[in-house]
């Protein structure tokens, strides 16, 4: 194993297990089943099965169309991130090439997809040949779709034989929200993902045949990671939903269980409002990660998850997709107010720390600082954020800004943020991101948002304070709502835009979203719809 030892964490809460990583890259892994256990399907697309052979000489001949563009190591290639074969072969063959590919969603905001391009300026946009390729922005773009297969018979070999990637290569550049307003580039390293590869085969895939998982959630986001590359990183198959939201299609009948599905819990409550799935005909493990868990959530699906693995995941983006993880069965729920987050990662530290950064004791609550393989190289604008550089947490670490306590058994639990991050239907934001654009709307002067969590999904709620002064006529809800649709993710589009003449404030010089609230009664809700003056 290259790099720190688990047992050079001085002074951790917790230490993962001492593990020596798998390969030097996920692309030497699928090239290793490729030649192995070629005939083996590694992806199912609607009727279409690719073979490992097959997705291997599809990733060297896009692959060999990069390298007559003289792609070098180190240079950003995005991929438009659709949900099939061509796509994946596309990320393959960009890694082996020892450069990075930036997934490109092509169903987000075009302006959220031209501030990732701006950011990241990536050398060339891989797309498949499908839809539209306008998501590319004016960007040089490739059809993948027109590099020709390679010779029936072909060894594929490797796409460059002197130029492999290694462990300190950058694999991926996954944008999450920032603080100043601007989403961050994570950078993450192929010791990071290989890392995470091997570890998350423990919590998901128990056996062999059939296939591992289905992918239905965006390739640019944390959970459609797992179920990609840790099924392909260990020879499995896995199933492509091309539409997010064909649940019917997620657990339609099938003649093995899934290994795993990832979800995230607002999924689950979407699952249970539309489908209540028989969970035990369908999967072996729940994966469920990207907000706190509540045991009074599966306390109502007992009967339909009697015997299924449920794994609680937890992990920041900047610790590479999960960094600890709880699993269990629904019978041995916790009396917690949430099910705990568990234990770190193979060869990952967790630091419970006060204010000063000093170690609390078990049972106190403190500051999670995650150290170890999964801790990703930085931001790509050079932005520290909350990486840390120092050796009392074993060198290379991250601040998560989440406060955990230690339960007496040894496990993690999370108790809330310290700070404005929120996550909403696991989509991570920071409340300076959303006031900013806010902000940037005519006439609004000051904005505040909440979230409405409870229901099918947890949905976003605004207040906004007009200019007073300004001759013209503020805009109407519908008018806000529409331009702010035009840069954020569906799931952060407020769901209502409240006008109200102030945002209130605590004792404390925090913003009391409460009192804001309790506004809208005293001047009447039925006024209170943007575009109207209190």
């Amino acid at each position: 194993m290259v790099g720190q030892q688990a047992g050079e964490f001085f002074g951790a809460t917790l230490i993962g297990e001492t593990r020596t990583l798998l390969a030097p890259s996920v692309v030497h892994l699928i090239q290793w089943y490729a030649r192995t256990t070629p005939d083996a399907p590694a992806l199912h697309c609607g009727d279409t099965v690719t073979t490992y052979r097959q997705l291997w000489a599809r990733s060297t001949a896009v692959a060999q169309l990069l390298r007559e563009l003289d792609v070098q190591p180190g240079e950003v290639i995005g991929v438009v991130a659709h949900r099939n074969a061509e796509t994946v072969a596309a990320m393959v063959a960009v890694m082996a090439l020892r450069a990075t590919y930036l997934p490109v969603d092509p169903s987000n905001p075009v302006e959220r997809v031209r501030v990732i391009l701006e950011q990241a300026k990536p050398r060339v946009v891989l797309w498949d040949g499908t839809g539209d390729p306008g998501c590319t922005l004016g960007f040089p773009s490739v059809d993948t779709s027109q590099a020709p297969d390679l010779p029936e018979g072909a060894d594929p070999g490797w796409p460059l034989p002197h130029q492999v990637p290694g462990l300190d290569d950058v694999a991926y550049i996954v944008f999450t929200s920032g603080t100043a307003g601007v989403p961050k580039g994570v950078m993450v390293e192929h010791r990071s993902l290989v890392n995470y590869i091997g570890w998350a085969e423990s919590l998901a895939l128990p056996g062999a045949g059939g296939a591992a998982c289905p992918v239905f959630g965006s390739l640019g986001f944390d959970l459609a990671l797992t179920t990609l590359w840790v099924p392909l990183g260990h020879g499995r198959a896995i199933v492509m939903i091309d539409r997010s939201w064909d649940y019917a299609a997620l657990f339609a009948e099938r003649p093995t269980p899934y290994d795993f599905v990832k979800a995230t819990p607002s999924h689950v409550r979407l699952f249970e409002r539309m489908l209540r799935p028989s969970y035990q005909s369908v999967i072996k493990t729940l994966m469920i990660g990207g907000e706190p868990l509540e045991p009074a959530m599966l306390a109502t699906m007992a009967d339909r998850l009697n015997g299924v693995q449920v794994v609680n995941h937890y992990g920041p983006t900047e610790a590479t997709i999960g960094c600890c993880a709880h699993k269990f069965l629904v019978s041995q729920l916790p009396r917690t107010p949430t099910v705990p987050i568990g234990r770190p990662a193979w060869n990952t530290a967790a630091y419970v720390v006060d204010e000063g950064g000093n170690p609390v004791k078990r049972g106190e609550p403190g500051e999670l600082i995650i150290s170890g393989f999964g801790i990703a190289r930085g931001y790509l604008n050079g932005d520290g954020g909350r990486f840390l550089h120092a050796a009392e947490f074993g060198g290379k670490a991250y601040q998560t800004g989440d406060i955990v306590e230690v339960l007496p058994e040894g496990v993690l639990l999370h108790l809330g943020r310290r700070d404005s991050q929120l996550k909403i239907n696991g989509y991570r934001f920071e409340l300076a991101e959303l006031c900013d654009y806010a902000l940037a709307l005519p006439q609004v002067v000051d904005a505040a948002f909440d979230i409405i969590r409870g229901g099918t999904l947890d949905v976003v709620e605004a207040f906004v304070v007009f200019d007073e002064h300004a001759p013209a006529a503020p805009p109407s809800e519908l008018e806000m709502r529409s331009r702010l649709a035009s840069f954020l993710p569906t799931e952060l589009v407020p769901k209502r835009v409240h006008a109200v003449p102030e945002i209130k404030v605590d004792a404390n010089g925090k913003r009391d979203l409460r009192a804001t609230r309790a506004l809208l009664d005293a001047f009447g809700a039925s006024s209170q719809s943007a575009g109207e003056r209190p």
